[in-house]
């Protein structure tokens, strides 16, 4: 499957040819952390990948191929409305109306928001020590890929999107990426 979306070198499962070449991540006080190499497969979090894979995947996937169109249509389609406060902890249960600006929801795998630049599909990851995000903006063809290897990573994420592409409508208290040099507090 991954081949078809320009993929060499990931999986969701560790795999031999990975010990090679791999990155640590980090903690918050930078120390790092042991390579886990263990996991179970889980399509929502376990993906071992590169930046040039990833990049490939998601320029694919920008490009309609690897996909029938109607799936790809779907992907990009909101599918569930999203009205929490926050993505996750105890405000994901509560309700707000602070994202219906930007029309918050799932697509199929994404989450996405409505902005000047029409529809921006994300995807977020997280795991010990790494912190990604992932935006497009299909109609106007731009994008932006951010992987880390540190507990810090989110910190910078509202900054490096406003500044290299103009993102000021990505929901960072929502995703809880409270930037580095904001003092604010999720109550």
């Amino acid at each position: 499957m991954y081949k078809q979306f320009g993929m060499k070198n990931s999986a969701y499962t560790w795999l031999p040819k990975f010990e090679g070449d791999y990155a640590l991540g980090y903690n918050q006080e930078g120390k790092s952390y042991e390579k886990d190499k263990d996991n179970e497969a889980r399509s929502a979090s376990t993906l071992e990948t590169t930046l040039d894979d990833y990049t490939a995947f998601v320029e694919t996937l920008l490009q309609g191929k690897g996909l029938k169109k109607t799936l790809r249509d779907e992907m990009f389609k909101p599918q569930i409305r999203l009205r929490s406060v926050n993505q996750f902890g105890p405000l994901s249960r509560k309700d707000t109306s602070a994202y219906d600006a930007i029309s918050l929801s799932y697509g199929l795998g994404w989450g996405l928001l409505k902005s000047p630049y029409g529809w921006g599909a994300f995807k977020e990851g997280h795991g010990d020590g790494f912190q990604h995000y992932c935006i497009v903006f299909p109609e106007i063809g731009t994008g932006i890929i951010i992987m880390t290897n540190s507990d810090n990573g989110e910190s910078i994420f509202k900054d490096l999107l406003e500044t290299t592409i103009g993102d000021e409508y990505t929901p960072w208290k929502w995703e809880n990426y409270i930037p580095y040099n904001n003092k604010l507090v999720q109550k």
